[in-house]
């Protein structure tokens, strides 16, 4: 193992850490902090897959990144066959849990597995579509996760990612600054007693390329017709790709 392969592994372990300490109150934390708005957030990612294989049968998504399973859900609940992945294991125990609590006319109920974005443990063209809900900007490595996303997605298959943005907006951007630099911190770290993950939120968010650039790097993975959609004044961003058919 190389120097640049342990110093992802050691990153990767950092964040998974993190994590698992944090999933306990995830769920809480998110709906108070997002305002329930990230609800909403998920169901346009939703109702986007849904209209791609809208009457096409039974489309097998990859849920990457998938933490307390809140996304699978969704996408189970509109029919779809999930398979959720994620690093940290405390987040998925939470997210097994939740399968009891689903009726029971939605099946298959999502399945649940522990794996890195950077090794995907599935075959080539396994899946039609992939997602991740706010997760991309945690991924050490993009551009070798976006090749793996590409490798196991299908010819015409397709790629949803939501993923926070800072908005342009001068007004908005001021009111987002606050709540996301100050706020946000604050009151994750009085629920959830941990005084970086929070921050880490903050601070990931302002690293992550902006609109455009980040396109590029979805289409250097291989992905064509990537387009991206600015939600609730452009905090929140639904980027989609196709594997070329």
């Amino acid at each position: 193992m190389n120097k640049a392969q342990k110093q992802l592994n050691k990153e990767s372990g950092r964040i998974s850490s993190m994590f698992n300490g944090i999933a306990p109150h995830y769920d809480k934390l998110n709906h108070i902090l997002s305002l329930n708005v990230d609800k909403y957030w998920r169901g346009v990612m939703v109702k986007f897959l849904k209209q791609e294989y809208n009457g096409g049968g039974t489309p097998r998504v990859l849920d990457l990144a998938c933490g307390t399973g809140d996304s699978s859900i969704a996408l189970c609940k509109k029919g779809m066959n999930v398979t959720g992945a994620d690093i940290a294991q405390k987040m998925l125990d939470i997210a097994i849990a939740k399968n009891d609590k689903i009726n029971s006319k939605y099946s298959p109920l999502p399945d649940y597995i522990l794996a890195s974005a950077e090794d995907l443990p599935f075959e080539d063209s396994k899946f039609d579509a992939t997602t991740i809900s706010f997760g991309i900007r945690n991924f050490n490595n993009r551009p070798l996760c976006l090749k793996e996303i590409y490798r196991v997605i299908k010819p015409g298959g397709v790629l949803a990612i939501l993923e926070f943005a800072k908005p342009k907006n001068a007004v908005i951007r001021f009111i987002y600054n606050l709540y996301f630099n100050n706020i946000l911190p604050f009151i994750g770290r009085v629920v959830s007693k941990d005084k970086e993950a929070y921050k880490y939120l903050s601070d990931s968010v302002e690293a992550f390329p902006k609109y455009n650039a980040f396109c590029t790097e979805i289409k250097e993975a291989g992905f064509k017709d990537v387009k991206y959609k600015k939600l609730t004044f452009g905090i929140c961003v639904l980027y989609t790709g196709k594997k070329q058919e």
